[in-house]
């Protein structure tokens, strides 16, 4: 089945490669509407058009090979000019799943009314100051502890695959897509010794927003679910099910950071 993000440049044309292709190899290409279930979805699209495709699919157990039309594309295993190579691998089977935790949360407010009803999300959820130029307190509670609360302008609670996303600009660690760990890091914190957490991914966080002179916005995967004020609270923990996509052989992550993030050690020989 195809996934294709019309937004992005080229995408009609990187959908005709890809049909010439897959004809050529004898690929049967399976339209959106098709009540046959796919072997694989093939999304034509960057990062973001990834993203997408995971919460259009749910919780499904096929795996997603993403090939980047975007800018960055740094969960796709492939380009378009590799597209033969690509569906080579899909037939041959000399390709690698790895399989990608997810976030799964709520959100609730002081009365235990629910303000966001179960999301899922593969990079981040992000709580954060929107309209407004003054900080925000927010409790910190890990598996019942009070944590300690934070002076900031928002929160991050991500998932390996997110380390390098959002919570990578607001100096959180990098972390191995394939590792079972939670990051819960700090927008701004307004002081001098605040660090970014690593938790195991049985974690159960809660986040409540115990000071706020305005809304907040509650976002998964850069998509804004609501508003939340003070008094509400955001329960998170790993979900059940995991997102499988498919890497090419030979891949590894830290040629990934490498070459995508131009993450490097010293430059010294």
């Amino acid at each position: 089945g195809g996934i294709t993000n019309d937004t992005v440049s080229g995408a009609a044309t990187a959908l005709t490669v890809l049909q010439d292709v897959a004809q050529r190899l004898g690929i049967t290409l399976l339209s959106a509407r098709s009540p046959d279930q796919p072997d694989f979805y093939l999304v034509l699209g960057g990062d973001g058009s990834v993203l997408r495709a995971v919460h259009t699919v749910g919780n499904s157990f096929i795996p997603l090979v993403n090939i980047n039309i975007g800018s960055l594309g740094y969960l796709t295993c492939a380009g378009l000019d590799d597209i033969e190579k690509v569906l080579k691998c899909l037939l041959d089977g000399t390709y690698r799943v790895s399989e990608r935790s997810m976030l799964k949360a709520s959100a609730i407010d002081e009365n235990g009314q629910i303000i966001v009803p179960e999301i899922f999300a593969l990079n981040d959820l992000v709580a954060m100051r929107s309209d407004s130029g003054r900080i925000v307190s927010i409790d910190l509670i890990v598996d019942g502890v009070d944590v300690t609360a934070f002076l900031c302008d928002g929160l991050i609670v991500a998932t390996p695959t997110g380390s390098t996303a959002y919570s990578l600009s607001a100096g959180g660690p990098i972390v191995l897509p394939e590792t079972n760990a939670l990051i819960v890091n700090v927008i701004c914190p307004h002081t001098l010794t605040s660090r970014p957490l690593v938790l195991p991914d049985t974690s159960n966080i809660i986040l409540r927003i115990s000071r706020a002179h305005s809304q907040l916005s509650f976002s998964a995967d850069g998509q804004v679910c609501s508003t939340l004020k003070a008094g509400d609270s955001i329960h998170i923990s790993g979900a059940a099910h995991k997102v499988r996509l498919v890497m090419l052989p030979g891949h590894n992550h830290f040629t990934a950071l490498s070459h995508k993030l131009n993450w490097s050690g010293t430059l010294l020989k």
